[in-house]
């Protein structure tokens, strides 16, 4: 049993240089992809000016419609709708009637 646990650590020891340098390289990737996204942007907006910006913004905004999720108009319209104070609502009047459910339960007698 004890040579099972020295060999998990010996290969964890072999394999650990390969999963640092492949993190190392998935991590420079990112970092160049997001700089040449960066100098892409800058270019743009020099070159293009407001309109540039306007269309590197339109991407964003598309992606982040799909991640928010849209509100119905039908509540937009009850948030700003105005509601008078003097209105009464039609069950405002009515008492409650408490109801006995003893009569009606299985197998009891009347």
């Amino acid at each position: 049993m004890g040579e099972l646990k020295v060999m998990s650590i010996v290969r964890c020891i072999c394999l650990l240089p390969l999963f640092v340098v492949y993190g190392a390289w998935r991590l420079l990737k990112f970092t160049l992809g997001l700089w040449v996204l960066l100098l892409l942007a800058w270019l743009v907006h020099t070159l293009l000016g407001r309109v540039g910006d306007v269309l590197l913004a339109l991407p964003v905004i598309y992606l982040l419609s799909h991640l928010v999720p849209n509100p119905r108009i039908t509540d937009i319209a009850k948030s700003i709708r105005l509601k008078p104070g003097f209105r009464r609502q039609p069950n405002a009047g009515r008492k409650a009637q408490v109801v006995d459910f003893k009569p009606y339960r299985r197998g009891a007698k009347p």
